[in-house]
């Protein structure tokens, strides 16, 4: 009777491991690839931001002639840097869960199944849980919907290895699903950021600023060098480059949203490769785009 019981059991867990097939499981590691790639991206136009504000001011601070009046334009440049570079908060939290739910993809899309589940991945568990809660305690902010990370760490019985594949790929199933809520309100959050009046003021004055404080230091450090200009032309290629980023990051973030829906689809709803096809590559090129940008900014 307990053969028959176990041979049973081992058909169930067998069927339910092959569930998920090598075609589904690299779709799943492609997405989680690229969507880790894209949760960098947004943030460069916050840290071009700040670079091209100082340099700026360096411009603005190098046309006060008084040694003191100089000195304390370069101190407040300094201030200013140190409070830029602190992304804010929440937005380095949406960064944060979308950068730790990829991860979390990445590794249950793993060809190796588990081995102990609380030894492995608990603390990455027990992290993202803690980004969403901390996300969720920001006046204002929309609720996210919380226990991916309690879902990811819940414990897995240990057995034969048949056992944890088809255990590992029943999570997986079960963490894109309900994941598909957090993703989408995480991709609404950034759009919401990324399309803001704050944000596009920001980069308006800084446009505004590149000129003015130009202006400033050609008049009072007449004759302008050659250098100046290629510095002055070169800050203003760079804020165009960001409001392209702006732009393309808008783009991405929801393609993204409509990918991962796809791809939930071609988990629990057995649509294949192709039908979901059309939403990853349009996030796919969206985020060829971006790397594109950032790399354009970066060239000397």
């Amino acid at each position: 009777m307990n053969k028959i019981f176990y041979g049973v059991l081992l058909l169930f867990l067998l069927s339910d491991c092959i569930s998920v097939s090598n075609q589904q499981r690299k779709a799943v590691q492609q997405f989680a690839s690229k969507t880790k790639d894209f949760s960098s991206f947004p943030e460069k136009i916050m840290t071009e931001l700040a670079d091209i504000r100082e340099s700026r001011g360096i411009y603005y601070a190098n046309s006060l002639t008084d040694t003191e009046t100089h000195l304390n334009e370069l101190n407040a440049i300094f201030r200013e840097r140190m409070n830029d570079d602190k992304i804010p908060g929440k937005v380095k939290l949406i960064f944060g869960i979308l950068d730790k739910y990829a991860i979390g993809l990445e590794q249950l899309s793993s060809d190796a199944p588990f081995k102990t589940i609380k030894e492995l991945y608990g603390k990455f568990g027990t992290d993202l849980e803690l980004l969403v809660d901390q996300y969720n305690t920001i006046e204002g902010a929309v609720q996210l919907p919380s226990g991916m990370g309690k879902l990811f760490t819940s414990t897995l019985s240990l057995g034969t290895n048949t056992y944890l594949a088809a255990r590992q790929n029943r999570e997986l199933k079960k963490y894109i699903g309900r994941a598909d809520t957090l993703v989408a309100a995480l991709c609404d959050e950034m759009v919401t950021f990324l399309s803001s009046e704050g944000l596009g003021r920001l980069i308006n004055n800084e446009e505004s600023g590149v000129t003015e404080s130009f202006r400033f230091y050609l008049i009072k450090r007449a004759p302008p060098t050659i250098e100046s200009e290629k510095e002055y032309i070169a800050l203003m290629k760079r804020l165009e480059i960001v409001k392209q980023l702006q732009g393309q990051s808008v783009n991405a973030a929801k393609t993204l949203k409509a990918a991962h829906s796809k791809l939930n689809e071609l988990m629990t709803q057995k649509r294949s490769i192709k039908e979901i096809a059309v939403e990853m590559n349009n996030f796919y090129k969206d985020l060829d785009q971006l790397r594109k940008l950032v790399l354009d900014i970066t060239k000397p």
